[in-house]
């Protein structure tokens, strides 16, 4: 993705590849793809900053997707993204999609594991 283009063209750029190949962009060192967007015409939403390679200034992580913002300060939000190992994960789940949970057995379920193994 070119960032310095209106939110208007980012949108129209993302949504044009939205299948293949799709329009990407390097966050944490590796390509994102970006899926789902829409422009969003409100005041800047609460969230969590994240740095995109390229662009002038952070996204944004909220509730509802990635905020993305075009070089007019207009927005696009960003519903989806793609990692490069082919996982998509919702991308209001960005910094939550390594959080993993522990899963606690019974004693009962732990006789069936070790039983299964």
């Amino acid at each position: 993705i070119s960032w310095d283009q209106p939110a208007a063209s980012l949108h129209n750029w993302i949504r044009g590849h939205d299948k293949v190949p799709g329009a990407w962009a390097t966050i944490d060192g590796q390509v994102v793809t970006f899926y789902g967007s829409s422009l969003l015409d409100a005041s800047v939403p609460a969230g969590q900053e994240l740095a995109i390679k390229g662009a002038s200034r952070p996204g944004l992580v909220t509730k509802n997707g990635l905020v993305v913002f075009g070089n007019d300060g207009k927005m696009v939000l960003v519903r989806n993204l793609q990692f490069e190992d082919g996982r998509m994960i919702p991308a209001s789940k960005y910094f939550s999609a390594d959080e993993t949970t522990a899963l606690e057995l019974t004693e009962e379920e732990k006789k069936i594991a070790e039983d299964i193994r």
